[in-house]
C-alpha cells in the first residue's frame, strides 16, 4: 500500500538489467508510428513494467493519448535483458511523471495487452523487489 492510493499491481515486480526499445503508435491514425526510443527496464512483471526515458512524445506522438485525450495511444517494445533473448511485449500507458534520476528524464507504467509468461525468466535469482 502507498500513502496516497492502495497498490494496485496483481504481479511481483522486480528489477532486471534490461534496455528497452519502444515506439508509440498512435490511436487516432495507427499508420502514424513514432522513430524508435531506447530507455531502461525500471521494474518488470509478467503483466507491465516501469520504463525510464528520455522522451514522452517522440515525433509528436504523447506515450499515453491522441489529440486532446480523445485516443489512447499504444506502445510496441522490445525488451533486452542482459545475457538473454528480446522479449517482445504491446501494450498502453496507465501512468507517466518525471523520474527521481537522470535529471530531464521521465517514467511511465506500461500495461501489456497479453501476461508475458516469458519474463519469469527476468526474475534474476538473487534479485530482489523493488522498495
Amino acid at each position: 500500500m502507498t500513502l496516497f492510493r492502495r497498490e494496485r499491481r496483481a504481479k511481483e515486480r522486480y528489477r532486471p538489467l534490461a534496455t528497452v526499445v519502444f515506439t508509440v503508435r498512435s490511436g487516432k491514425d495507427p499508420g502514424r508510428v513514432s522513430s524508435p526510443v531506447t530507455g531502461e527496464v525500471h521494474d518488470v512483471s509478467t503483466t507491465g513494467m516501469s520504463v525510464v526515458t528520455p522522451r514522452l512524445a517522440p515525433d509528436g506522438i504523447h506515450i499515453m493519448y491522441d489529440t486532446l485525450m480523445t485516443f489512447r495511444n499504444r506502445i510496441d517494445a522490445t525488451i533486452f535483458p542482459e545475457g538473454k533473448p528480446p522479449v517482445r511485449v504491446q501494450g498502453t500507458v496507465a501512468w507517466f511523471r518525471a523520474a527521481d534520476t537522470p535529471a530531464g528524464f521521465y517514467i511511465f507504467g506500461m500495461r501489456f495487452d497479453q501476461e508475458a509468461p516469458v519474463l519469469e525468466e527476468l526474475l534474476l535469482t538473487g534479485r530482489k523487489p523493488p522498495g
